[in-house]
């Protein structure tokens, strides 16, 4: 065979080829046509799940919380909260949505349905795309205890009128979001110089009945036994309180009106029995700090040290007004408490955390905490402060200034220990930096006291402030996703 004859087969070979493929290739086109378009619509309905699960999540927590046993009002909780989570003109409709209650356990499935774009070549219209969410119901107790910065500088503009709005907002969420009170309970420790243990310490209740065995060692001199009950007994300072609310009663200030001494270290970052010291300020014969313009405007004294601590304080001078109130269900009586908050003294911080700590505990001094081993109750602190942790230069918890060496560090130092003894008994913490007070070095404190990262706040004004103790708030009533 000649090569012209051998180019022409070759040729005419080829041209047979193309059309095969040409054939091949166009029988191919609607696969790969389909195959794009399945996988454009997959995705679609990869993104309603998405947006379907999301919102489901969102109805089902709403409708656990609500405390209701009754399924209709349940359905109800859920359609509503669908409606406003997944409403109408989204990618895929939804179709129906259902409730099945067993229990404490909650389950709700959700159905959306998609219209395809490129499945309709294989016959597939619509696509229905499913969602299940299964919610623990809420049966495990929470304790919480709120150690509050009631020291001096919570004055400036009124600050702690904030804290107590931001604390009674705190409380009235935690409690709405369980049907029954008795699952809740809250404790507050208001700290300054000192920490006011209130009656308690002398084996009283605020209503004068037993409560157990006295902690607090009473002085030789009866002239200081009883105790600071009420805030028309109080005799110090009127920061961020209307004085038509304030009654001084200048007979008083010589009682004992709750406050304590720290132990010595490390007793002071340590949970036990005690027993402690009665807090009596000495003011040592310093005269070298003016009070504000209050005192200069309304009374007769000259506003030095002295003077209005002999006319007003007394032996409780920076004594917190308002005393610890133990874990407890009463709304009103906390309500109260943080109403009675006010502004006086020093930053010591770990003294506060230190009775935070017992507090919350199942021992004495306080024995209103559940067992560290009980599963069905949480422990949770919140600790707050608008400044840096200072040693008095005239008395504290620590007694005389002049009669030790404990320095602002060393108390960090106790800060930081007694946050890790919580953290080791499980207790879950939370804390919070409040105002322009708090330098770099305070925040980082108060960052590793907390449990984890996200468990730290800065609020640099009294508005994030409010904003952050609701947010705490709802995130410890949240119910927790199972499924």
């Amino acid at each position: 065979m000649n090569s012209i004859n051998k180019k022409n087969l070759i040729t005419k070979y080829f041209r047979h080829q193309s059309g095969v493929v040409a054939v091949a290739f166009g029988l191919m086109i609607p696969v790969v046509i389909g195959a794009v378009g399945m996988s454009v619509d997959m995705s679609q309905a990869y993104l309603v799940k998405a947006r379907l699960s999301s919102a489901l999540d969102a109805a089902a927590l709403a409708a656990a919380a609500s405390g209701s046993d009754d399924e209709g009002e349940i359905q109800d909780k859920v359609d509503a909260f669908m409606e406003a989570n997944y409403p109408e003109g989204r990618i895929g409709t939804k179709v129906d949505v259902d409730i099945s209650l067993d229990g404490d356990e909650l389950t709700v499935t959700a159905t959306a349905r998609l219209e395809t774009s490129f499945m309709k070549i294989f016959g597939y219209d619509e696509v229905d795309v499913e969602a299940e969410t299964i919610v623990q119901r809420e049966v495990r107790g929470l304790e919480v205890v709120m150690v509050l910065d009631n020291t001096g500088s919570m004055s400036t503009n009124n600050n702690i009128g904030t804290l107590r709005n931001a604390t009674a907002n705190f409380i009235e969420i935690l409690f709405e979001s369980v049907s029954d009170p008795e699952l809740v309970k809250v404790g507050l420790v208001p700290y300054a110089s000192s920490v006011n243990v209130g009656p308690y310490g002398l084996g009283l209740d605020h209503d004068e009945d037993d409560y157990g065995e006295e902690f607090v060692i009473p002085p030789e001199d009866d002239e200081y036994e009883g105790y600071y009950n009420g805030l028309n007994q109080y005799t110090g300072n009127t920061y961020g309180i209307d004085e038509d609310d304030l009654e001084y009663d200048t007979s008083q200030k010589g009682q004992w009106h709750g406050c304590v001494l720290a132990e010595d270290n490390p007793l002071d970052e340590e949970d036990h029995e005690g027993p402690w010291e009665m807090y009596r300020h000495d003011y040592n014969g310093h005269d070298y700090y003016k009070f504000n313009d209050y005192y200069s405007q309304n009374s007769s004294y000259d506003s030095t040290y002295a003077e209005v601590y002999n006319a007003y304080y007394g032996p409780n001078l920076y004594c917190p007004v308002q005393s610890i109130i133990p874990l407890t269900s009463d709304e009103d009586t906390l309500y109260d408490a943080a109403a009675n908050m006010t502004a006086s003294g020093a930053t010591l911080g770990n003294f506060g955390m230190a009775w935070g700590y017992r507090v919350l505990s199942p021992a004495e001094p306080f024995v209103e905490g559940a067992p560290y081993d009980d599963e069905q109750w949480d422990k949770v602190a919140l600790v707050m402060t608008d400044g840096v942790n200072t040693m008095s230069n005239v008395y504290s918890a620590y007694g005389l200034s002049n009669e030790h060496n404990i320095d602002a560090d060393d108390l960090d130092d106790r800060f930081s220990q007694t946050c890790s003894n919580m953290k080791e008994e499980g207790i879950l913490i939370y804390a919070v930096t409040f105002d322009d007070g708090v330098d770099t070095d305070t925040k980082d404190l108060y960052r590793d006291c907390a449990t984890i990262p996200s468990n730290y706040h800065d609020a640099p004004d009294q508005e994030t402030l409010e904003e952050v103790f609701e947010q705490i708030a709802r995130e410890l009533s949240n119910l927790y996703i199972k499924q």
